[in-house]
């Protein structure tokens, strides 16, 4: 497995990435991703890791740091409270963004 440098430091110096073609992480759904929710959000004291505001479970969201689209993992130092907005629609704007961008170059 790859992993690549954070600038998070709560969760230490890398992010996990997976060899496996992009895309590849399944959706974790049931009560293993609730449990899952709950730690990521204990971990960040249930504060958005975006804006440090409070983070609400039944409003707000968990995000993969790494998308799972580019390799992310489902593992829990890869994901992070995020308010659903503004905070987690700004993150996936920005990196839409950076997408088109990089395939403009093409």
């Amino acid at each position: 497995m790859k992993t690549l440098k954070t600038t998070l430091p709560m969760l230490g110096s890398t992010v996990p990435v997976l060899d496996t073609k992009a895309g590849a992480t399944e959706m974790e759904r049931g009560s293993s991703w609730m449990a899952k929710r709950e730690r990521v959000a204990k971990r960040y004291n249930y504060m958005c890791a975006a804006c440090g505001l409070l983070w609400l479970p039944w409003r707000d969201e968990i995000d993969h740091i790494v998308p799972r689209e580019q390799g992310g993992s489902n593992d829990e130092s890869n994901l992070q409270p995020l308010h659903k907005t503004p905070c987690h629609a700004d993150k996936t704007r920005r990196e839409a963004q950076a997408r088109a961008r990089g395939s403009a170059g093409r």
